[in-house]
């Protein structure tokens, strides 16, 4: 009986298909550079040294978080049995990949305030590099349905799944238990950066002019 109940386990991770694993490599670039171009561009000083290089690098920012987000999502979906339509899927992908484009926008703005760069070089540069953002996110989510909808099979699916749940359940195991401390953590951030705002070019209290 014990062999018997062991077997379809064993069969299920055999069956994954090699196209499963490249998938989840290719993921993983895929977040790898969603991180690193922007960072590096701006180390670099790419930004200033190539017209519209912003643009470029906001569309692949979106473009390689909703792939990812996307794909995991949906194999997490169909893993979970959870009541997701394809299309609500792809909306929150969609999101999730505008919400990335307009975070790396407030860091961007943070340090230009602080540090007195210049990121954003005008109100139409900044507008412009999210819709940017917005139409890499678009792209990227129908590639992700398009990938799980129709290029992978169920098993590739169920082993991507697995890995959503085990990305998912390291975050959730911490915020069951220290989800206070969390939100504490979070306040003090955004605190941090609105009083290094306000305090860029004005003397801090205690510390004169210097």
């Amino acid at each position: 009986m014990a062999v018997k109940a062991r077997t379809p386990i064993v069969m299920s991770q055999l069956a994954v298909g090699p196209l499963g694993n490249r998938i989840r490599g290719w993921l993983a670039a895929a977040f790898v550079l969603a991180v690193a171009l922007p960072i590096a561009s701006s180390v670099l000083g790419l930004y200033d040294r190539i017209t519209h290089w912003g643009k470029l690098i906001h569309g692949l920012e979106g473009f390689f978080v909703a792939v990812t987000v996307g794909v995991l999502l949906l194999a997490w979906r169909d893993r979970e049995h959870i009541d997701w339509s394809d299309q609500l899927a792809t909306l929150m992908t969609i999101c999730i990949g505008i919400f990335a484009g307009v975070m790396w926008e407030l860091v961007e703005f943070v340090l230009d305030w602080v540090r007195y760069s210049d990121l954003q070089k005008s109100n139409s540069d900044t507008m412009t590099d999210l819709l940017w953002n917005d139409v890499g996110a678009v792209i990227g989510a129908l590639l992700a349905v398009r990938l799980c909808c129709h290029v992978l099979r169920a098993n590739d699916r169920a082993d991507l799944g697995q890995t959503a749940t085990w990305i998912l359940d390291g975050p959730s195991r911490v915020l069951d238990r220290h989800g206070f401390l969390v939100s504490i953590i979070v306040a003090l951030l955004i605190a941090a950066a609105v009083a290094a705002l306000w305090f860029a070019g004005r003397p801090v209290p205690g510390l004169g002019n210097g």
